[in-house]
């Protein structure tokens, strides 16, 4: 039976719409049942309670051989995962699955991927069987740029020269609903998956470029201050500490210490190619 957290997210949702496509059982730890009674209405089991309460974590995990660990960035999220990871191992948890980022390397300095390899640390060190998704830049992440490439014919980020690898949030879920599904569990256990797309690594120059064969108009990519962006988008953001860390992400990537890096796992797992930036962004369009 699987346990799945963060479904009222992008990716918990993501991989809860996956696993009901394939007429898979599940159920989900959720801190609002009002938020999640469309997944109710859909058949899934839901079990109220918080990562800060272990009892009701416990009793979620209840029958449970298999645990998708998802939690929005966040003050608080490494330790509310730490919370969860510490009651997983207590109460005897088999396999987790844990949402991790490729930008969680050694030497960041930015507070969303540290959370995430104080995590990751966690889970190692817990005798648990574990498996680490690692989704590159959400495509997401341009969602609004369409629109905005209209009106001024830019795309306004402060990512000076940095480079990415994109990913599309529903294929993150089709992948963790994959590995939470195969009948060969085992070669799951103990790999950590960095996925993206199938587009090469790139610039933000490159991304500017495809936007604006996509609506017929040039664009190019503005280097913009990256403290006016972050005023810009703030009303966005949970908290000053979640635009401080975004900010923090981002100047990584600018200055180079967190390089794009395509990878062929999703295609080498899923046995075709994820979704390009391109066919994402015509959705926008």
């Amino acid at each position: 039976m699987i346990l799945l957290t963060g479904i009222t997210g992008n990716i918990g949702g993501a991989t809860a719409r996956a696993l009901l496509a394939q007429g898979v059982r599940f159920r989900a730890l959720v801190r609002d049942l009002t938020k999640a009674t469309a997944w109710a209405e859909q058949g899934v089991e839901l079990v109220q309670g918080d990562f800060d309460d272990a009892e009701s974590i416990r009793r979620a995990l209840a029958g449970i051989d298999r645990a998708l660990l998802v939690l929005p960035n966040g003050e608080t999220q490494e330790r509310l995962e730490l919370s969860f990871i510490r009651t997983a191992k207590e109460a005897g948890l088999p396999w987790i699955i844990k949402l991790s980022s490729p930008e969680a390397v050694r030497g960041t300095t930015s507070p969303i991927p540290l959370a995430h390899i104080a995590a990751e640390d966690a889970i190692m060190a817990s005798g648990m069987k574990w498996t680490f998704v690692r989704p590159s830049f959400y495509m997401q992440n341009f969602r609004g740029s369409v629109k905005a490439a209209r009106a001024t014919g830019k795309l306004s980020m402060p990512m000076g020269k940095g480079t990415i690898a994109v990913t599309d949030n529903n294929d993150a879920g089709l992948f963790i609903a994959h590995v939470l599904t195969d009948a060969d569990q085992t070669r799951h256990h103990g790999q950590c998956y960095d996925i993206t797309g199938p587009d090469p690594v790139m610039t933000f120059h490159d991304v500017a470029k495809v936007i604006g064969e996509l609506i017929g108009q040039p664009v190019v990519y503005d280097d913009c201050d990256p403290k006016a962006f972050q005023e810009a988008i703030r009303p966005f953001h949970l908290n000053q500490w979640h635009s401080d860390a975004v900010a923090t992400l981002f100047a990584e990537i600018a200055s180079g210490r967190t390089p794009g890096h395509k990878t062929d796992t999703f295609q080498k797992i899923m046995g075709r190619p994820g979704r390009s930036l391109r066919d994402y962004l015509k959705t926008l369009a």
